[in-house]
């Protein structure tokens, strides 16, 4: 029981981490703040016992570091989806909910490669936060669940900012003609 409430204080903190980065305008910016989530989800997913949790957070750290240095390239994106998939099946204690975190991270890896812009970029997280959520509430990681759905709330909040800036944007310019 001490290591489920350890677990969660800590996931808490890697939730702020993910809202930061959910806010946040500059792609670069938005992984870099992944990144410290991750860190921080490798220590509570200890406390889980969650082995697949730990491998694919850790495969997904040096990737999103890559991207924050414009070093991630399809070549890239196909190694770490071979990683992902093949660590996080080998060290699989969890059944099918310990695929979750497998199927969220080579989910999130492609678009990783293929989005470009802010709003793909936050669709992906949105899709990403989800299935994390899910996983979450299956290992009784429930501060963590919770604060993935009010982040996925806040996500498409921003979401429909971003899309909602573009319409204006656009009637701005259609208007200008």
């Amino acid at each position: 029981m001490n290591r489920i409430l350890l677990g969660n204080l800590i996931s808490f903190l890697a939730s702020l981490a993910l809202t930061a980065g959910c806010l946040m305008k500059d792609p670069k910016k938005v992984y870099g703040m992944q990144v410290t989530e991750n860190l921080i989800l490798v220590v509570s997913s200890a406390c889980f016992g969650s082995w697949s949790g730990i491998s694919t957070l850790l495969v997904s750290t040096v990737r999103n570091v890559l991207l924050v240095k414009g070093r991630f390239d399809k070549r890239m994106m196909y190694l770490f989806i071979v990683l992902v998939t093949a660590c996080g099946i080998a060290v699989n204690n969890k059944g099918l909910i310990g695929l979750l975190p497998v199927l969220s991270t080579v989910i999130l890896t492609i678009c990783n490669y293929y989005a470009r812009e802010i709003l793909a970029i936050k669709w992906s997280l949105f899709v990403n936060i989800m299935l994390w959520a899910v996983y979450f509430f299956a290992i009784w990681d429930v501060i963590s669940g919770v604060t993935q759905v009010v982040i996925a709330v806040i996500t498409l909040a921003s979401i429909f900012q971003v899309k909602q800036r573009r319409t204006l944007h656009e009637q701005l310019y259609e208007g200008s003609d």
